[in-house]
């Protein structure tokens, strides 16, 4: 999975700019060097075209195992409505997709479409097909702009702007689960919506002998609360356009270094657990599940264990932000889906994508336990259930276009950078100030700098 399953492993991103002749909108795929893929041929421009017909057609697609349940249920939904059309399957570890994708991409018959982890490098080897006429062709261009940002990378390998070359499956979505019980025992009567409130709350917890927050910070689980803190004391843009790469972006500063304290001041204060670096995500969730803490950092991606387990005693509130100030979450796709280069079947790939913002495909990725893709009316949930409420929430989020990227995901390097960041933070082994200018020195040596 990606930078929302904090157990994953990360993949290697290579920016090595190759002079490929490119036919738009379509260009060649070619392959890094020295890295032994088989470059594709060029292929021949196509001319849009959003009716399939009723011919054969065949598409592959290519993802992550551990994907496979909502690309199976996202697949039967499409060929229903397209019933001339056939997809088959091509699933990698979800630990070596990403490794893989280079030379799946460039190889002599890749598949049509295909979740990509490492987007400017893909686009800088010329491995993806720019979808913009598709993008006019079916109004992709009315989607909220923070998900467009996702899709977008510009000629310097920046995301967030130039031409639209992914779609997402889904979105994961971050905030704060709380045991409804532990709430009552301090008299927590509705979950804190301000920074203010959160602090008061967890003060409360401390006093009444409760473990405040569960973090498994051996899974570096403290990032997700030291980047609530970065959103919402920098903002959206300044966030997004460091984890995009945007030119002289930096989170050394002095309102990042102030974010930054906020977090080791609850670590100081005993908020977290006492062997949070020794405790993983997987046992962090066990432990809020079995009424260990009143507060759980984490994702969507845990909302069905958490429901199993604890029924009607859990709730979930988007992270707390400082007065005035917009809502926002950290929500990544669930698969950014692009059509590579080499692709025969464009416009019938590109129709797959266009589906994934229908109605149906939304409904098939909040079955899956995902927020949809698009905007539209909230999928249908079962009334009360920890599902229905992260929907709801992720409407009001993508209301206001509250999407943020993950920190993690800003290099290939900065995942490794922020677990032992995070862990010395938590254990009182490095300053705030120490943390951002090591953070944001790896950064620019991971881009060359």
């Amino acid at each position: 999975m990606d930078s929302h399953h904090v157990t994953r492993a990360r993949w290697p991103r290579t920016f090595a700019a190759l002079a490929c002749a490119a036919i738009l909108p379509m260009v060649a795929a070619c392959a890094p060097p020295g890295s032994g893929n088989t470059a594709t041929a060029p292929t021949a421009p196509v001319s849009v075209n959003t009716d399939l017909g009723t011919d054969p057609t065949e598409l592959t697609l290519y993802d992550g195992a551990g994907l496979k349940k909502i690309d199976e249920a996202l697949i039967a939904a499409f060929t229903e409505r397209h019933p001339n059309v056939t997809i088959t399957t091509r699933y990698d570890p979800d630990e070596v997709q990403a490794v893989n994708a280079p030379r799946v991409l460039a190889s002599e018959n890749p598949p049509d479409i295909a979740r990509i982890i490492a987007l400017p490098a893909a686009v800088a080897n010329h491995q993806l097909t720019a979808l913009d006429p598709w993008a006019d062709a079916y109004g992709w261009n009315a989607l909220p702009a923070g998900q467009l940002a996702m899709y977008r990378v510009d000629a310097d390998g920046v995301r967030g702007t130039g031409p639209q070359y992914t779609m997402a499956s889904g979105f994961t979505l971050t905030g704060l689960y709380f045991n409804k019980d532990l709430a009552n025992r301090i008299g927590m009567t509705s979950p804190p919506t301000t920074v203010e409130q959160f602090e008061q709350t967890l003060a409360s917890a401390k006093t009444a002998g409760l473990v405040p927050i569960m973090a498994g910070n051996k899974s570096a689980q403290v990032t997700f609360l030291v980047q609530m803190m970065l959103n919402t004391a920098l903002g959206k843009d300044t966030v997004n356009d460091w984890v995009f790469n945007a030119p002289g972006a930096t989170l050394d500063t002095p309102a990042a270094v102030d974010a930054t304290a906020v977090v080791a001041d609850w670590a100081a204060k005993g908020y977290f657990p006492g062997d949070t670096n020794g405790t993983d995500a997987t046992a962090a969730a066990g432990r809020f599940a079995a009424g260990e803490a009143l507060f759980y950092a984490s994702g969507n991606w845990d909302a069905a264990t958490l429901q199993t387990k604890m029924g009607a005693g859990v709730g979930f509130v988007l992270p707390p932000t400082r007065d005035g100030a917009p809502v926002l979450a950290m929500s990544d796709p669930v698969s950014n889906f692009a059509i590579p280069a080499g692709s025969d079947e464009k416009n019938a790939a590109a129709a797959f994508l266009d589906f994934l913002r229908s109605d149906a495909a939304r409904q098939v990725a909040v079955d899956a336990g995902f927020a949809p893709s698009g905007i539209g009316e909230v999928p249908a949930t079962e009334p009360g259930t920890l599902g229905a409420q992260i929907q709801a929430a992720f409407g009001r989020l993508v209301a206001t276009d509250g999407q943020v990227q993950f920190v993690q995901n800003a290099t290939n390097g900065m995942s490794g950078t922020w677990l032992p960041q995070v862990q010395m933070l938590a254990a009182g082994r490095t300053t705030p100030g120490q943390m951002m200018a090591a953070v944001q020195s790896a950064y620019e040596q991971d881009l060359v700098r």
